[in-house]
């Protein structure tokens, strides 16, 4: 074929595809569509106040107020707060809950009101179980705070079981406070005050060595703070003991450590009705409503001795113990000293300043283990007192310089001594008058 018709096949070969690849261009650029410029989102959040009463501090109802206006904004929502949605990140979803308020603050979410509901009266129930199980009236149980609920629109996330919101409720969120160290504080302390334990406390404070804190030094406390408060008004009937009196008929022929029972008493009975105020299950106050005697008490007959121990003693004393006087009849420590104490070691025999009866043996209060000996007739008495043990029995004569007790620190004691009085007619005197 000639050179010239063949190169004019080809540039009309050319010119054709340009013109069809301009076409299929401009078709697809027709087909895209346009974006509108000023394009708007729908839908806003607001709130709404529809808020069912539930219980106040007084325990009354509280009415809805401007209902039909307010229903009018829209459901009411509870979420964290959000910023702007970024690539890759999902919208929240929302759905419509009751959300439960303490004090007008939205605090935890459920299904609807019906779980709110049961949210506190699972609260309140188990309040009346643990402290009002034996109250014959409750005329309150409520909340501290004034408790509501009302329709909302939340996370679904968020929405939480009947137990779980009850436990919101109950456990509370974490609260923050700031405590300077006073002088004797320790790290145990300062957490038993706060219901913590010592290793919450120094997770609270990373840098400060709890083992060794300093005067003044502030340590932050985060301790659980409960969102409701159930406190309690309520009625219960209470049993009481009446104690019986005692008629004494003296008996010359018993000995004074001697007595006997004629007639057994017996205990009456009260009963009360009492009103109780409750704060967190803890009685806070307590009225008395009524009172009545239902058994009365029964008077005791008890004949006691009398008998008077014979004139035994010399009259001539020997001390009981030989040591060190440390502290001396008289003014003491910003009260009296009815004797002297004498040191020595636990277990030193202690014996008789002189002869006489033993009209006592045993554990005497601050006295600790003690022993008595009337020396004739009442009139001279001593005592031995902070023993570790004793040597005698009740009724036992003994004569003067006797073991009768060993040392001890039993009683209020301050070291291993011997506490020695002498009482004339009851009333004790400087025993160092009667030794030269």
């Amino acid at each position: 074929m000639p050179r010239r018709p063949l190169l004019l096949v080809v540039l009309a070969a050319v010119i054709s595809l340009g013109l069809a690849a301009d076409l299929g261009w401009r078709n697809l650029q027709s087909s895209r569509p346009e974006v509108a410029a000023d394009e708007q989102e729908s839908g806003t959040d607001s709130a709404t106040d529809a808020l069912s009463p539930l219980v106040s501090a007084d325990g009354a109802d509280r009415e809805r107020t401007d209902i039909a206006s307010r229903q009018a904004q829209g459901p009411r929502t509870l979420r964290e707060p959000q910023g702007e949605p970024t690539a890759g990140q999902m919208t929240p979803v929302m759905k419509e809950a009751t959300v439960i308020a303490v004090d007008g603050e939205p605090v935890v979410a459920v299904a609807d009101a019906a779980a709110a509901q049961e949210v506190v009266d699972t609260i309140l129930a188990s309040y009346r179980e643990s402290y009002l199980s034996d109250a014959t009236v409750i005329e309150d149980l409520s909340f501290a705070e004034v408790v509501t609920w009302e329709a909302g629109e939340v996370e679904a996330e968020s929405i939480k079981t009947v137990e779980e919101a009850v436990n919101v409720l109950l456990l509370g969120t974490d609260k923050v406070a700031t405590y300077t160290v006073e002088s004797g504080d320790t790290a145990w302390d300062i957490a038993l005050e706060y219901g913590l334990t010592t290793d919450q406390l120094a997770r609270a404070n990373p840098g400060v060595d709890i083992e060794w804190l300093q005067i003044g030094q502030e340590l932050t406390i985060t301790y659980k703070e409960p969102y409701v408060h159930p406190q309690s008004v309520s009625q219960r009937v209470v049993y009481e003991g009446i104690p019986f009196v005692e008629e004494r008929i003296e008996d010359d022929s018993l000995w004074p450590w001697e007595s006997f029972v004629v007639t057994p008493g017996s205990w009456g009975t009260r009963e009360k009705t009492v009103r109780e105020r409750r704060q967190e299950g803890v009685v806070v106050s307590t009225e008395v409503l009524a009172s009545r005697v239902t058994a009365e008490p029964k008077k005791q007959v008890r004949r006691v001795g009398i008998k008077q121990v014979p004139d035994l003693g010399s009259g001539s004393l020997v001390l009981p113990l030989v040591g060190e006087i440390t502290s001396y009849y008289g003014p003491r420590w910003g009260s009296w000293h009815n004797g002297i104490d004498i040191a020595a070691p636990t277990g030193a025999p202690v014996v008789a300043a002189d002869s006489g009866m033993v009209t006592y043996v045993g554990w005497n209060g601050n006295y600790g283990k003690m022993v008595e000996i009337d020396h004739g007739g009442g009139k001279m008495v001593t005592w031995y007192a902070h023993l570790s043990d004793y040597n005698v029995s009740v009724g036992q004569t003994v004569g003067k310089g006797d073991v009768i007790g060993y040392v001890g620190n039993t009683g209020y004691s301050t070291g291993p001594h011997l506490h020695f009085e002498i009482r004339i007619d009851g009333s004790p005197v400087n025993p160092l008058n009667y030794y030269p």
